[in-house]
């Protein structure tokens, strides 16, 4: 896009008009991964803030930069530099990104849900890739009203379907999303006690991821996890046809059958297609099945496609299983909330018979008043399990620490520490060959270091 296009487009003021028939290609809002040639839009956010690094980005080769009003330093700005100045540069991001969506003939799978939506949503690009070309979607966890835009921007003009995952913590915010993208399929994969700290309840969840559908047309399919009552019952109340999927109940799609054949392989049939699922747990089987739906709502067959050569994958740090020095870590400290918690530690000790099996669990964030609570509760769950040791990580995990040992867990199994780079120093020294360990925190508990530390460990010996 052209500079002076871009200005109409957003509603800004081309400051350098000496670069107004320049073009940009790609657009990004961190200095440190702008390329050549590319549009640099400064964001004010909670932490950090844009304009604070316009230079490294024009040092970057960035062709041009979005500003606000407010920046104190345009005039040093060189002149060869395209400079857009807006009021609000991310709604400015959110303006072009909507334009871009519109420009767009690929059909859009919106991905939401408390959890599985990133697998569900790379779940759903294997499947879909497999007999449509020029299928994309949004890389890692681009999912919110700064990420879906990146994603967005992303996407290549030939793009015949894009699977797209949202995200949100907050009232409001699903609408805004569902502006920007205009799916044509919606997909909920479920609800539950996920961003407390702004949605009191699970129904309050359920009302927010749900504001997708109030924001489409009547005639877009909505999927939906027909084993989750809380959804359904919210889900209901806004469309009767809603398209189903369900393990134990009654649902559209269904398993006709699930074998784990391994430790990190579980054969799944499906409408009579098997596919080879690289991931464990009754809870990945929900995911599977919502990418299937998607698929075959988008009206997609398997004709002539041997489905077992299919390769299914998710991203990094999410139930897979990874093995250093001769230790298996079951990883799955991406995310964490209550429901996701418990359907790891279910998936962990079906598989991990017969091995000394260790749990490594950090505070689960976001839980707003209720997180002593829920974090009590993992406690009593565990206490039901069989392990070798429990290491606990971050303040709130005491609480599930004091009420897995008031639930008979003798305190020679239990450990805990303030700190993940404690954790990982003393976990490093502990681990040993053929151990089997389970990890899950909240993203900003960051408990993938532990594995770190066991391979640096494993270099130096």
């Amino acid at each position: 896009m052209r500079f002076d296009q871009l200005a109409a487009a957003i509603g800004g003021t081309l400051y350098h008009t000496g670069g107004a028939s320049r073009s940009f290609r790609g657009v990004s809002i961190d200095s440190r991964s702008t390329r050549t040639g590319e549009l640099f839009v400064a964001i004010r956010g909670d932490n950090k803030d844009g304009h604070d690094f316009v230079d490294q980005a024009i040092e970057r080769g960035a062709s041009g930069i979005v500003i606000e009003f407010t920046y104190q330093k345009i005039d040093n700005i060189r002149g060869d530099i395209a400079v857009v100045v807006v009021h609000n540069s991310h709604e400015a991001m959110m303006r072009l990104a909507k334009m871009y969506r519109e420009t767009s003939r690929a059909r859009f799978v919106a991905i939401s849900g408390s959890n599985g939506k990133t697998t569900t949503k790379e779940l759903a690009f294997h499947l879909i890739s497999a007999v449509k070309e020029h299928t994309y979607c949004s890389p890692g966890n681009l999912n919110n009203l700064y990420g879906a835009p990146l994603a967005l921007f992303s996407m290549p003009s030939d793009t015949t379907v894009a699977v797209m995952e949202l995200g949100i913590s907050t009232p409001g915010e699903m609408t805004r999303l569902a502006n920007i993208v205009r799916p044509d399929i919606i997909v909920i994969t479920n609800v539950g006690p996920s961003h407390l700290e702004f949605l009191d309840s699970v129904e309050a969840v359920a009302r927010a991821k749900l504001e997708l559908v109030k924001a489409v047309s009547d005639d877009v399919p909505v999927i939906v996890n027909a084993d989750d009552p809380v959804l359904m019952a919210e889900a209901q109340k806004q469309r009767r046809d809603l398209t189903t999927f369900a393990v134990d109940g009654e649902a559209d799609f269904k398993p006709r059958s699930v074998e784990q054949k391994d430790i990190n392989t579980t054969l799944v049939t499906i409408d009579g297609h098997a596919f080879r699922l690289p991931l464990a747990g009754k809870h990945q089987v929900y995911n599977l099945l919502a990418a299937y739906a998607a698929f075959k709502t988008l009206g997609l067959t398997f004709k002539n496609v041997d489905t077992l050569r299919i390769t299914l994958d998710t991203a990094p740090m999410r139930g897979q299983i990874i093995r250093k020095n001769e230790i298996t870590f079951f990883a799955d400290c991406y995310n964490a909330n209550p429901n996701s918690v418990k359907a790891g530690l279910e998936a962990f000790f079906e598989m991990s018979r017969g091995i000394r099996r260790i749990v490594i669990l950090g505070d689960m964030l976001e839980l707003g008043d209720s997180a002593i609570a829920y974090h009590r509760e993992i406690g009593h769950i565990l206490s039901k399990y069989t392990f070798d040791l429990a290491v606990f990580v971050g303040n709130l995990s005491k609480y599930t620490m004091q009420e897995a040992l008031a639930h008979g867990v003798p305190e020679g199994a239990v450990k805990h520490y303030d700190s993940t780079d404690e954790s990982a120093h003393a976990l490093s020294e502990y681990l040993t060959a053929g151990d089997f360990v389970f990890i899950k925190a909240s993203r900003g508990i960051g408990l993938e270091i532990i594995i770190d530390a066991v391979e640096q460990k494993g270099e130096s010996a």
